[in-house]
């Protein structure tokens, strides 16, 4: 076995597990120097942190994507297609409408009671504007991390069950510590992990995995009052929400993602999401591990004449 072969592939291509570690590598002394001054000065609010967060893991996944795979940065997930706004709609529907289906049953069955916060009018557009945009920073941070760079790059190298199936404990066990935290929430979080990893598969791109994740978290606190994964956000909703039952159903503090109702809504819709026509990955869409570019020894690229 040659040296270089630990290293490279026969096409000449870092291996995937030399990847993933110069991701991690980078991505950390990118991160620390962004984040290093705000630090030191006490001036990193959880907000700031979470913006620079997704600027480090985007430029991160940049600069490997850019360089290491030489492909473009979109490849990991962000290419623009026909499909675009069709899948960010379709994701945003489904969230919206898994959070309604849970409150409407808990709603029904007297284990939920809303009341009006009797906000004004610009009381509740700010609201709105300043909630959507902490989702949605928090929702494109955590598909960054969980199903961009990393978890294609795993694909790769073990596959795409395995991936999800590891993947799904690093994102159980980043929520861990989250406020009131339960055994069953945790499941569910890593259930929910596996949801959104089949979101990326089926349409080869972020784009329904962002729009579910945001609406998801969005619907439940902004809109219904709901906790998000033991987090409460009393300044980023429009009613207060009063909760009674056992936990198993409602999640209690934890928020829906607790409960049992989450659990079958995230089924129904990875169910949903694998059988619909609706959402496809375009045909000629660049990934990570599209082979669009790559020549085997002997062949030729398109176009290519010999002499």
């Amino acid at each position: 076995m040659q040296f270089t072969t630990i290293f490279l592939t026969r096409h000449g291509e870092l291996r995937a597990g030399w990847r993933l570690l110069l991701f991690v590598l980078i991505t950390s002394f990118i991160g620390f120097l962004i984040t290093a001054p705000f630090v030191i000065f006490k001036i990193a609010t959880s907000f700031l942190v979470t913006l620079l967060a997704l600027f480090t893991s985007l430029l991160g996944s940049f600069v490997m994507t850019r360089y290491i795979n030489k492909k473009p940065f979109a490849a990991i997930g962000f290419s623009i297609h026909p499909g675009t706004f069709r899948e960010v709609g379709v994701g945003l529907l489904l969230g919206f409408l898994m959070m309604t289906g849970i409150f409407l049953v808990e709603f029904g069955t007297g284990h939920a009671v809303i009341e009006w916060r009797g906000l004004g009018i610009w009381d509740i557009l700010w609201m709105i504007v300043s909630a959507a945009f902490l989702f949605l920073i928090a929702a494109v941070l955590e598909e960054v991390l969980f199903r961009g760079y990393l978890f294609q790059t795993m694909m790769q190298a073990i596959t795409f069950l395995p991936a999800t199936v590891l993947m799904a404990v690093l994102f159980a066990a980043a929520h861990m510590n989250n406020p009131n935290a339960s055994t069953y929430g945790i499941i569910n979080v890593g259930l929910a992990a596996g949801w959104l990893s089949f979101a990326y598969l089926k349409t080869r791109s972020l784009w329904l995995p962002c729009g579910l994740h945001f609406s998801w978290n969005f619907t439940q606190t902004s809109i219904y009052g709901f906790p998000t994964s033991g987090a409460a956000f009393a300044d980023k909703t429009i009613v207060h929400l009063t909760q009674s039952g056992p936990e198993w159903i409602t999640g209690g503090a934890f928020g829906p993602e607790g409960g049992v109702l989450a659990t079958l809504a995230l089924i129904l819709c990875t169910w949903y999401i694998l059988k619909s026509k609706l959402l496809e990955a375009p045909e000629g869409i660049i990934t990570l591990d599209s082979v669009e570019d790559l020549v085997l020894p002997g062949q030729q690229k398109s176009g290519e004449t010999t002499t």
